[in-house]
C-alpha cells in the first residue's frame, strides 16, 4: 500500500478494489497483523500493533476457512468466546441468534454450506461485542439467498453503532451495503 489515507466511522465502509488491490493487506495493518513500513494506523486513537487493548474493541473475519469442521458451531463461538475471556455465558447464544445460526448451534460445521459457515465465522467475531468489525469478502462463494441475508445482517450491525468495514472486488456488493466507499 502506497500514499493511502482512509478513515473509517459508524456504519458501514466498502473497500473496493480488484484483486491484489492490497484490501486484505489494510485489513491486517488496521487489525495489527501485519505492521506498516511508514506512516501510521491508529484505532479509537491506538495503534493496534503497540496497543494490545485495542483488540477488545475490533473483530477480523477472515475470509479464509477459519471454522474447525470436527466442532460445532456452538463449541466455536464457545471457543472463541473462552479465547478472548467472555464473561457472559448467554453471548454465544445471542451471537450465533444475531446471524440466524441459533438453530443450528448443535451441527458441526462440517456440514455447513459455504454461507453458514460465513455466518458462524461473523458469530464468533460478535460474541467478543466488538466496536469495529473487519470482513474481509465476506460474501465470496455464497449464493444469491445467502449474500442478501449477509447484507441485510451487516446493515443491521451498523445501525447498532458497529464500525463495519467490509472489503469486496465487486462492486454491485458494496453498492448494496454502502454508499461509504
Amino acid at each position: 500500500l502506497s500514499e493511502l489515507s482512509c478513515s473509517f466511522g459508524p456504519g458501514v465502509t466498502g473497500l473496493l478494489g480488484p484483486n491484489g488491490a492490497g484490501k486484505t493487506t489494510l485489513m491486517r495493518a488496521i487489525t495489527g497483523l501485519t505492521d506498516v513500513k511508514r506512516g501510521a494506523v491508529q484505532v479509537h486513537g491506538l495503534d493496534p500493533r503497540r496497543h494490545r487493548k485495542v483488540h477488545a474493541r475490533m473483530a477480523l473475519v477472515p475470509e479464509d476457512e477459519a471454522v474447525p469442521g470436527g466442532l460445532t458451531a456452538m463449541q466455536f463461538v464457545r471457543y472463541v468466546a473462552d479465547l478472548h475471556r467472555v464473561t457472559d455465558r448467554a453471548a454465544p447464544d445471542r451471537a450465533l441468534d444475531t446471524v440466524g445460526m441459533l438453530d443450528a448451534a448443535n451441527r458441526q460445521v462440517a456440514e455447513f454450506s459455504k454461507g453458514m459457515r460465513q455466518r458462524v465465522k461473523v458469530a464468533a467475531a460478535l460474541v467478543r461485542d466488538p466496536e469495529v468489525l473487519v470482513l474481509d469478502e465476506p460474501l465470496n462463494g455464497l449464493d444469491p439467498m445467502a449474500r442478501a441475508e449477509s447484507l441485510a445482517l451487516f446493515q443491521g450491525l451498523a445501525k447498532e453503532g458497529l464500525h463495519v468495514v467490509v472489503s469486496s472486488h465487486i462492486l454491485y456488493e458494496v453498492e448494496a451495503m454502502t454508499k461509504r466507499v
